[in-house]
């Protein structure tokens, strides 16, 4: 895909208009579960467009929600979140079935995220099953275990419990390689995020919201300081070189700390991921749909907020100037993303494809060996 397929939205970047992907997904939402969408936004007194897609036969959670720019952008961003999920709840192909040692001697089993530690010559030694992954830079074949995907309620009784499966590098797009670009911006965001929480939060360059030169930005966030929301938002510094942001919501009719984060090559798109997502994550618990929310509010994170001093903190200009545009198509920036994150961890990212040749859309899971997320939903101030 050329640069020029690129299309540019508010808050995002795609390859197709909103109303085209739409037309592609919207007859066929009955094959991936969906039987319906809904508009939350107006259970909050934000107004920043959040959407849910509902599959009451899944097996993992029943409610998607999705956000975005326009109330179409929210509702094409539940769908495609319903959808990665669909995907990864169908049977994956096994390609081999055995020890690492024997059927994959060189995938990085001790570099997978693992539910504890485990020594790396009893990890070799373990039989698990195998599906096809396919190299980002290299483009070589290679196997992945098939349980670093496959959710623990779909394991067979012998499997041993030691891949944690998640959705992180999970995505949807409307061409392959959209997908894996965002697949891997999620991958970067979680790893950095993940980092900054082990160094103590140390890594964050505060932001003055005010001082925000995206249009979508400062809508963003004058909507959220319109409806009396106490804002902190914070760049993170990572290995990577890429712009990952976070951002935290407090109000007194909801006295709850949301956050949210995003990773993009381009700031500003980062850092209205991070605003959007935060706002996503307040009006889902209002809404009480999702399956693994609790349902006693003093389960969630409800400590004392005291926002960051307005005086002293850094413009949005100085604390990104640092940052250079993108070069390329989808294909080139998921290139040189796979490249940075093997730079870091020393693994090349591999890619499943998750989808059917004549889907709609298209769904992958990427593996970066060597990356870290967070366990717990919260994501610590």
């Amino acid at each position: 895909m050329d640069i020029e397929d690129l299309v540019r939205l508010p808050g995002t970047v795609r390859a197709r208009t909103p109303d085209q992907t739409w037309e592609a997904v919207a007859g066929r939402l009955p094959e991936f579960g969906i039987t319906r969408v809904a508009d939350l936004t107006g259970l909050d007194c934000i107004g920043l467009p959040v959407w849910t897609a509902i599959r009451p036969a899944s097996q993992t959670l029943s409610t998607s929600q999705g956000k975005g720019a326009t109330a179409m952008l929210a509702k094409l961003s539940a769908v495609m979140e319903a959808i990665e999920l669909w995907h990864v709840e169908q049977p994956l192909t096994v390609a081999a079935h055995g020890p690492a040692a024997e059927v994959a001697p060189n995938c990085p089993v001790v570099a997978l995220p693992l539910t504890v530690p485990h020594p790396e010559h009893a990890l070799a030694r373990m039989v698990w099953e195998w599906t096809p992954a396919t190299g980002l830079i290299s483009g070589e074949k290679a196997l992945l275990p098939v349980d670093v995907v496959r959710r623990r309620a779909q394991r067979p009784e012998w499997s041993p419990d030691l891949l944690r499966a998640t959705s992180t590098g999970l995505a949807c797009g409307n061409t392959r390689d959209e997908a894996l670009l965002h697949a891997l911006f999620e991958v970067v965001e979680r790893d950095v995020l993940y980092r900054d929480g082990q160094a103590g939060g140390r890594r964050r360059t505060l932001v003055a919201p005010a001082t925000l030169d995206d249009p979508h930005g400062r809508e963003a966030v004058g909507r959220l300081v319109a409806a009396g929301m106490a804002l902190e938002i914070a760049l993170v510094d990572g290995p990577y070189g890429l712009p990952v942001c976070v951002a935290y919501l407090w109000s007194e009719d909801y006295p709850v700390v949301f956050a949210g984060g995003g990773c993009h090559s381009d700031p500003a798109i980062a850092l209205t991921r991070a605003l959007t997502e935060a706002a996503q994550s307040r009006l889902t618990a209002i809404a009480g749909t999702r399956d693994d929310l609790p349902s006693d509010p003093g389960s969630f994170d409800t400590p004392p907020f005291h926002p960051a001093n307005t005086t002293g903190l850094t413009p949005w200009p100085e604390a990104t100037g640092h940052f250079t545009q993108a070069v390329g198509g989808f294909a080139e920036q998921a290139r040189d993303v796979a490249q940075r994150v093997k730079h870091v961890t020393r693994y090349e990212p591999m890619a499943l494809d998750l989808s059917a040749p004549d889907a709609p859309v298209h769904a992958v899971q990427v593996v970066c060996p060597g990356t870290r997320s967070r366990i717990r939903r919260s994501m610590p101030r």
